[in-house]
């Protein structure tokens, strides 16, 4: 299923629709919506739904449409049908990867429906805002938005959004690698739409508990939720996601040995999906069909299958399966011995890989002109309400000593001079208490603005009333989490698990102040600290090494602290990575100094690719650590890590003579 349009559908949005779907035929809503007697209600509701129908097949004609919604909402002051406009267009834009227009439209969502105090679509509009950092590849700010929309939920009670929540969360830690994570978010998915009887959200929860547990090994558990799924699947006469289902129990049977029944899985994959002219599933079948008479060494018919599959790539231009059914010649080619073959399906396949990461490298540029799109207006913002607010106090300060002074000229005005004298005083007094409570607050706002931001930053901020983003060609990042945090909480109170993790996170604070690195942010129970920025020159790679070093022996100790006392511990994995970032600030209201780059994300799998107890690095951290005395290497060669291939990792330690 279309990403975008499951995570939109997913979140409820068109939950608010479905009515108007099943009981008007376009030319009828077409009828309401031109007949400008017809009550703006109802033509609002009309074109509301031929902008959501129209925008998934053409974006710009639904968008237009939404604009018309748009303006006839704005007249008529309904700010639901406004929220409803600014979903679509945010849809539509998404639909044509503009996520700069799309992230514009969902502030303006956020902002309605927090006038609103509509606070379901609150937390919608926060999982939407999600599945755009998420098409972005910023998949931890992705997370964020879904842990607000999560705490909305809960707060709320709202079990049918939680239950899009946890599985949206659940892509993406699919998506970071985090197999445990995102089938702990799927469980809970599957639980509360079994709860709430809805058999669409079990189904697809069903379908992601399956292909997580296939992605670790559990094969008669993966094949039991893919069955449950295509049974609902079957029960709605959903064609796509049986297709789907029957795809995956394939790739289980094949896994299993059962290969009749994998060829069979994959014959009624491809019926259903050629039924319904899915494409880019019926690649997914030859090319599943493919590995698997690799597998069996059944390399003429591996090479029919896989070309057929890359013949359909090429002509729907689906890069990504054009690679993979390459790769699958090319290893049927070589089995066959026909070399010449091999060559050029490997160059085919390179040529695929290449057009590939010029994509990623679009990708990557279009969320840094997000960041700059937005940064401007979020810091104009937020300054604009911290000076606001001292302006307010200051007004109010006036105001309260203008009428202590009117009170006491008509208390007093029968008193003589020396009375007169002491009022005065007294009123000077109070105007200097006043100016130093205001300046006291001023001191503590600054504070606070330190704080939250480096100082060179806040400095910036303070003088021009914005601040610039800024590209560094070397930064190393870290990343922390913690092994067993869902296990630990099942143990202790939420006042025990707060304050846990506020003792490590304090002790973390202290070890990367003491060495010059500066603290990005947590999420969740995860740390991220960077070396080489805001200054350049304030700490070095080698700094951040000691850090993770520092942080891992810190976690040692209070293991063994609370080991003693019975107490659950946490273990951590430790993950660093160095190279060019983009730094600046985000956010309209809690602003917040953050990295954008595929550094922060290779940093992240190298945290996701480690072990407990260990500080993992790449490569390029190694090249400029290597030399220090003060550590000790260990080579775990070609590591594969999701979404990069297999990436050069090493285990760094103290070495036993420092």
């Amino acid at each position: 299923m279309n990403t975008l349009l499951r995570t939109f559908i997913a979140l409820g949005v068109a939950a608010f629709l479905l009515p108007f779907f099943a009981t008007a035929q376009n030319d009828s809503l077409w009828s309401v919506w031109r007949n400008v007697s017809a009550p703006d209600s109802a033509r609002l509701k009309a074109i509301q739904v031929l902008a959501w129908k129209t925008v998934f097949e053409q974006p710009d004609s639904g968008s237009a449409l939404a604009n018309k919604q748009l303006a006839l909402a704005k007249r008529a002051k309904d700010r639901l049908a406004q929220y409803e406009a600014y979903t679509t267009l945010a849809v539509g834009a998404s639909m044509k990867s503009d996520y700069t227009t799309s992230l514009g439209h969902l502030q303006q969502c956020l902002a309605t429906a927090q006038a609103m105090k509509d606070r379901k679509r609150e937390a919608n509009t926060y999982s939407n805002m999600s599945n755009v950092y998420k098409n972005l590849g910023d998949l931890p700010l992705a997370l964020e938005q879904l842990r607000k929309s999560l705490r909305i939920d809960t707060e709320l009670g709202n079990k049918e959004g939680l239950a899009g929540t946890y599985n949206n969360i659940g892509n993406i830690h699919t998506e970071l690698g985090d197999l445990p994570a995102a089938l702990e978010n799927y469980q809970r998915s599957a639980a509360l739409a079994e709860e709430l009887d809805n058999a669409r959200g079990r189904a697809q929860a069903f379908l992601n508990l399956g292909a997580t547990h296939l992605e670790l090994g559990s094969l008669d558990t993966a094949l039991t939720e893919f069955k449950r799924s295509l049974a609902l699947y079957r029960e709605m006469g959903r064609k796509l996601e049986q297709g789907m289902a029957y795809n995956n129990m394939g790739r289980v049977y094949g896994r299993l040995g059962r290969m009749q029944d994998a060829y069979a899985s994959l014959d009624s994959a491809e019926a259903l999906l050629g039924a319904i002219g899915s494409m880019r599933q019926v690649i997914r079948t030859h090319i599943n069909r493919g590995n698997l008479l690799l597998d069996e060494r059944n390399y003429a018919r591996a090479v029919a299958a896989c070309a057929e599959g890359a013949q359909l790539a090429r002509e729907h231009a689906l890069l990504q399966q054009v690679r993979e059914c390459q790769l699958c010649l090319t290893s049927a080619y070589e089995g066959l011995g026909d070399f010449r073959r091999a060559f050029f399906a490997q160059r085919a396949y390179q040529l695929a890989n290449d057009s590939l990461l010029v994509l990623n490298d679009s990708k990557e540029v279009a969320r840094m002109e997000v960041a700059r799109a937005f940064q401007e207006r979020m810091l104009a913002d937020s300054l604009a309400n911290v000076q606001d607010r001292y302006t307010r106090e200051l007004a109010h300060q006036e105001q309260l000593g203008q009428e202590r002074d009117r009170r006491n000229v008509f208390l007093f005005s029968g008193v003589g001079v020396l009375l007169m004298a002491g009022g005065l005083w007294a009123r000077l007094r109070y105007m200097r208490r006043s100016r130093a409570a205001i300046a006291r607050e001023k001191d503590r706002s600054d504070e606070l603005l330190h704080n939250i931001l480096p100082h060179e930053v806040a400095s910036e901020l303070k003088e021009k009333g914005h601040a610039e983003a800024r590209h560094f060609d070397q930064a190393t990042i870290l990343f922390t989490d913690f092994k067993g945090f869902t296990q630990a909480s099942e143990r202790l109170s939420p006042q025990e698990l707060v304050e846990e993790l506020n003792v490590c996170f304090k002790a973390f604070d202290n070890i990367v102040t003491a060495r010059g690195i500066e603290k990005i942010k947590t999420i969740g129970d995860a740390y991220m600290c960077a070396g080489g920025l805001p200054d350049p020159k304030a700490s070095s790679p080698t700094d951040v090494v000691h850090a993770a070093l520092e942080m891992q022996a810190f976690m040692h100790e209070r293991k063994r602290e609370r080991d003693l006392l019975g107490k659950p511990a946490f273990e951590m994995r430790v993950g660093i990575h160095t190279g060019p970032v983009v730094a600046g600030i985000v956010g309209l209201k809690k602003f917040q100094y953050d990295i954008w780059g595929d550094t922060v994300n290779t940093a992240s799998r190298m945290e996701s690719s480690g072990d407990t107890g260990q500080v993992n690095i790449s490569e390029s951290t190694l090249a400029l650590v290597q030399h220090d005395a003060a550590f000790q290497f260990q080579p775990r060669g070609l590591v594969s890590a999701k979404g990069k291939g297999e990436l050069h990792m090493f285990f760094v330690r103290r070495s036993a003579h420092v």
